[in-house]
This record gives structure tokens, C-alpha cells and sequence, in this order.
């Protein structure tokens, strides 16, 4: 099964520190073996597109993986894997543009709130911000301003900061969390589909198979 695995910078596990083994002439790596999965305890575990949002770190390699695959509920898991290729596409650039994306996303959703508890000038004033500084100097004063939209105001600006700080799964998580404030868990869950979908057309993915 070809699938996909987040790992840090130099081709290292973000929780587990493994640092896999690369090949130097761009054929696939050596096969790590890793035992029967075990959700988050053992397996080589990686991702569908649809998980890819759970998972945000510094380097995308798509990964081969070989044994009876486990399907958890944002992640596979197999005996063994192997990386395959670097998904050169997810690059600073990318990343950056993908936070934003999300850090605009919770803007609108904190828009969405402020509508429903009939904000105003308050509604107005966020809905002129041009930059995520602004967003970010804006949404908090507006929080205290309108009980009401809070909640919804305080997730803008924190999507705004992750975004400032070069954070894609903090903003992911944030955008994700601000649409299901509005919309529940139905909310949460298209937000994060949406993510995923950006993803697959932005980085040219194909689904795991």
C-alpha cells in the first residue's frame, strides 16, 4: 500500500525520533520493520489524504507499506514501510500559504459569529482587516467587546498568530475548531475534509492505494 508520512526535518519521527533510513539515488529506502501495528505503540503508522490535516510536520514522503494494513480512525498502521519519495511540493511556500489559508478560515468563521450575535461595527471592523497582524490586533479587543462571539473572535486570533509563527498544524487545528464552534461536529469534520482536499489539489496527491 502507498500512503503518506509526516516526519521532521532530516527524515525524523515526530513522536518517535526514528530516523529513517533514506536512499541516496532516489530509489526507495531500506525497509523498516517495525511488528504488528498497535495503535500508537507499534507498526509503522502513516496517512490517507483525508488524514494528512492530523499530521502537519517539516518534510511529505510518500511511504510504501507491506503486511496486513490496520485502519484507525485518522491513520493506517502496517508491520513494515519503507519511504518511497519526498513530496517535494510541501515546501516553505506551501506551508505558508496553507496556514494562511487556514488563519483566513477562522477569520470568516469569527465573521459568522459576529453576524449571529448582530455585532455591527464590531462585524465591520474585522471584516476590514487586510493582514492577519490586523485580524490578530483586531479579534482580541473584539472578544472582550462581544461576549456572544468570544469564543469565535479569540479562535481568529489565535489562527492569526499560528499563521505569524509559521505553525500549519497549530492554524489547521484552530480553522478546524472554529468552524465546528458554528457548525458542531459536522462543522469540525467538513473543515477538515476541506483541509485535506486542499492538500490533494495543492501537492498533486493521489489517494492511497
Amino acid at each position: 500500500m502507498i500512503a503518506y508520512k509526516f516526519l521532521r526535518a532530516g527524515a525524523v519521527g515526530p513522536f518517535s525520533d526514528f530516523r529513517w533510513p533514506v536512499s541516496a539515488d532516489g530509489r526507495p529506502g531500506p525497509w523498516v520493520a517495525a511488528g504488528d501495528p498497535a495503535l500508537c505503540r507499534r507498526g509503522v503508522h502513516a496517512c490517507r489524504v483525508p488524514d494528512l490535516p492530523w499530521w502537519l510536520a517539516t518534510e511529505l514522503w510518500a511511504v510504501e507499506l507491506a503486511g496486513p494494513v490496520a485502519t484507525y480512525a485518522h491513520k493506517v498502521s502496517a508491520p513494515r514501510g519503507r519511504l518511497v519519495r519526498r513530496i517535494e511540493r510541501w515546501s516553505p511556500d506551501v506551508r505558508r500559504e496553507y496556514v494562511q489559508t487556514c488563519a483566513w478560515r477562522a477569520r470568516d468563521r469569527a465573521l459568522e459569529a459576529l453576524g449571529r450575535a448582530s455585532g455591527g461595527a464590531a462585524t465591520e471592523r474585522l471584516a476590514a482587516c487586510a493582514t492577519l497582524e490586523a485580524v490578530l490586533d483586531v479579534s482580541r479587543p473584539l472578544a472582550d467587546a462581544v461576549p456572544a462571539a468570544r469564543v469565535s473572535l479569540t479562535m481568529a486570533a489565535d489562527g492569526a498568530l499560528a499563521a505569524l509563527r509559521d505553525m500549519p498544524a497549530m492554524g489547521a487545528y484552530v480553522a478546524a475548531h472554529a468552524a465546528g464552534r458554528i457548525d458542531g461536529r459536522e462543522g469540525l469534520a467538513a473543515e477538515r475534509s476541506w483541509q485535506g482536499d486542499w492538500l490533494r489539489q495543492r501537492l498533486e496527491l493521489e489517494d492511497a492505494r
